[in-house]
């Protein structure tokens, strides 16, 4: 008697659903997050989608204190002290920084006073909430502001965290300023008043080395940029070179102008990562009545990578993959055909990775599909309860 293969079919196209990402808002890509020097952001160009942590940057965020919260205190400068601040202790000369009035966790470097004409040590404390339109504080109740005054400044605020050499970072922050020669409103200088613009210009950076000179050529900094009136995300990446990396928020005001002021807030540094969502696909046919099937695999990867699929070497099957490259946000149709294929298990594997040093990379896919003479179902009846 010739023996029947049975399969008894639990669930009806699941396996074939496609899967969504949730939950996510238009976001600015990389290259739109670093606008070029010379670009004045207008006032309705930037203007903040709902408020969230970080667009880009994704996973934990390795920062303390992000959000800028909490008491200030004037700064400790650490020995030998600054020349801009003040004697507290006699066993501590010039290291009490009253005019730093800053949050736990952030440390403020700056160009001292009188390095060049108009230039001094900007005075740092907290904005809060009760400024709007524009707003000064991004999310919580407290951002980092600092100013200098009829005056310039050049100023780095700065935090460590731990690293492994390799591990590959991004860094997000979102800051803006006001920059203008008059009071009449909250608003920076507008494109017809050049020459009331402080030219006020803020960037970041990372240093791969852990290093806390701002001024070293080790830091790798973003394109920087006038981002007046509104939060705009300011985003870099770089491969951790030591056990510590160093991240900064950079501005210089290059016109002595009354109000060259900067706000920071919603901090965000996280271990680039790439997370592929799914990790196999399977299929069933039977001889003669062939199938395809495909499945959507979302990739999520830190802004500024590139994902590659491949199929890897040996395989009893080859899928078509639709894209074979993308960045984070793009998803990777996985298609399997059993045309021609006679009875049997048929499965490959296929690799989707990115950078060296990128956590999850490289990811895996499992692909299987089974052809068989014929597919039998058996239907289970249902008992109800008296």
């Amino acid at each position: 008697m010739k023996r029947k293969w049975m399969m008894v079919v639990v669930m009806v196209g699941a396996l074939l659903a496609l899967t969504s990402l949730l939950g996510l808002v238009q976001q600015p890509s990389l290259a739109a997050a670093q606008v070029g020097e010379d670009t004045a952001v207008p006032a309705t160009a930037v203007q903040p989608f709902a408020i969230r942590t970080s667009t880009v940057c994704t996973g934990t965020n390795l920062l303390q204190n992000p959000g800028f919260e909490g008491e200030y205190t004037a700064y400790q400068y650490p020995p030998p002290g600054h020349p801009d601040c003040q004697t507290w202790y006699p066993d501590q000369p010039n290291q009490y920084c009253e005019r730093a009035q800053m949050p736990a966790e952030w440390h403020p470097r700056w160009l001292p006073d009188g390095t060049e004409l108009y230039i001094i040590m900007p005075e740092y404390t907290a904005s809060t909430p009760d400024q709007v339109n524009p707003d000064r504080v991004r999310s919580g109740e407290k951002s980092l502001h600092y100013w200098s005054f009829w005056s310039r400044h050049e100023s780095a605020v700065h935090q460590q965290v731990t690293a492994v050499p390799g591990e590959q970072f991004c860094f997000s922050v979102w800051g803006h300023a006001w920059s203008d020669r008059n009071s009449d409103d909250w608003y920076s200088a507008t494109p017809d008043r050049p020459f009331d613009d402080g030219q006020l210009f803020q960037k970041v950076g990372i240093d791969p080395t852990g290093g806390t000179d701002w001024q070293s050529p080790t830091v790798i900094w973003s394109e920087p940029r006038k981002q007046y009136d509104y939060f705009g995300e300011f985003v870099i990446t770089a491969t951790a070179q030591a056990e510590q990396v160093t991240v900064f928020m950079w501005s210089r005001a290059e016109v002595p102008v009354k109000h060259n002021e900067v706000y920071w807030d919603d901090a965000f540094l996280s271990a680039a990562t790439l997370d592929v969502d799914g990790s196999s696909i399977a299929a069933m046919a039977t001889v003669t009545t062939p199938v395809t099937v495909s499945q959507v695999f979302p990739i999520n990867l830190t802004a500024g990578y590139t994902w590659t699929a491949v199929i890897t070497p040996g395989n009893t099957i080859t899928p078509t993959l639709t894209p074979t490259t993308g960045v984070g946000g793009d998803a990777l149709t996985v298609t399997l055909s059993s045309a021609g294929l006679m009875t049997g298990t048929y499965t490959a594997m296929l690799v989707v990775s990115t950078d060296d040093g990128v956590i999850g990379s490289p990811a895996t896919i499992q692909a299987t599909l089974y052809v068989v003479p014929q597919i039998e179902y058996v239907y289970l009846p249902v008992v109800l309860k008296p």
